[in-house]
């Protein structure tokens, strides 16, 4: 195959002069940058930690869906990541199993919004509230949060790296709240701080990485072995930075977001009939919510079909993928890594089973969408046939 659209990943922006920098996040929060969206989370984890001392090892619960940064994040602060169920077909957190998996060491529940979809922060805000909790919004893969237009969350945390809603290259955020400054500063006081320089060596390192976005250089990098493109693996967070952000860098990545088209609202109406045929639509927990998705989330019928179409997406050059392939459980077991939790999770390991993810990028074109269509409409009227 000679081209091949790319999963997800935005061009980075050309930093453009500014004389004030208004942000989303300004009514309720602070911002304070970071090395990456794990460290930022990382810091969170950190803060909650020193908000509710607990006397043993403090708990932090997470999906049992999700990306395994999730638990390198925790671990790195002597924490014990515990893992809970998500809701039938829907990429959040069970209720019940977040109130059962409470204990005397939890301090904190992290709320994901999963590829763009919004956590359920009203519920596990009220849960957090009821047993003197921190809730920590992870808004790596959404932007804006959605804490910015009501302020539940006690930390959020935004991801600047590649494959993220802001491209810059790397880097995070934690935001937080006027009355947690203290607590925050005091658990960075020990890092080291990047400063990033957007000088000549930067741009031509934008200008390359750029380039390799395009449909005929990715399946060169897919190819590779010593790349391992698309695959999810357990890191652990070795560092924490602190970092000088330049707000004409990030002045222009939030330009360059709220200019994109929100291409999940094309898929909703096209691929609409694929309800009929027993999809389910994974990311829309808010089917009017206008903000850009970082990709668009299907739920198959059941897995040899979710496979069937993944592969033929990829045969005729769309990246569609299975996104993280399994559930953390999996994930940490082949890393050696114990978390806590029930041990049974199996409305996440039925969404892992059945997950498809297709592009939103502004690389996404007519003939794209074109393609998926008829792959959709052959595939669905097959399986309706069988």
């Amino acid at each position: 195959m000679f081209a091949k659209l790319r999963p997800v990943g935005s061009p980075v922006p050309k930093p453009q002069a500014i004389d004030s920098l208004l942000l989303p996040w300004d009514e309720h929060y602070k911002a304070l940058y970071s090395g990456s969206g794990t460290e930022a989370l990382s810091l969170a984890v950190k803060a909650a930690i020193a908000m509710k001392a607990r006397s043993e090892r403090p708990e932090v619960i997470i999906p049992a869906y999700g990306c395994p940064d999730l638990v390198a994040a925790i671990v790195s602060q002597d924490a014990q990541p515990v893992l809970v169920d998500f809701a039938p077909d829907k990429p959040v957190l069970d209720e019940e199993g977040v109130r059962q998996a409470l204990t005397q060491r939890t301090v904190a529940i992290i709320g994901v919004n999963f590829l763009g979809a919004c956590a359920r922060l009203k519920e596990l805000s009220r849960i957090c509230a009821d047993n003197d909790l921190v809730l920590i919004e992870d808004s790596a893969q959404r932007f804006p949060p959605s804490s910015c237009s009501h302020g539940l969350a006690d930390f959020v945390v935004l991801s600047f790296g590649r494959g993220k809603p802001i491209n810059l290259m790397g880097g995070g955020a934690l935001l937080f709240r006027q009355t947690e400054q203290s607590v925050v500063h005091s658990a960075c006081a020990d890092y080291s701080v990047l400063e990033i320089r957007t000088n000549i060596a930067w741009h031509i390192k934008r200008l390359v990485f750029n380039s390799l976005l395009s449909r005929y250089i990715y399946p060169l990098l897919e190819r590779a072995p010593f790349l391992n493109v698309g695959e999810t693996r357990f890191h652990p967070l070795e560092a924490i930075r602190v970092m000088e952000l330049p707000s004409s860098l990030l002045a222009a990545g939030i330009r360059a977001y709220f200019a994109r088209e929100p291409l999940h609202l094309v898929y909703d109406r096209e691929l609409s009939f694929l309800r009929e045929a027993g999809w389910a639509f994974a990311g829309t927990i808010d089917a009017q919510d206008p903000t850009p998705r970082l990709r668009y989330a299907l739920l198959a019928p059941n897995e040899n079909l979710r496979n069937q179409v993944v592969t033929e997406m990829n045969e005729k050059g769309i990246g569609a993928n299975i996104f993280y392939g399994r559930t953390l459980p999996e994930i940490m077991d082949a890393a050696s890594i114990r978390v806590g939790g029930s041990g049974r999770y199996p409305n996440a390991s039925n969404f892992s089973k059945r997950l498809i993810t297709l592009p939103t990028h502004e690389g996404v074109g007519l003939s794209d969408i074109s393609t998926i269509l008829s792959v959709f409409e052959r595939l669905a009227s097959e399986h309706c046939n069988d």
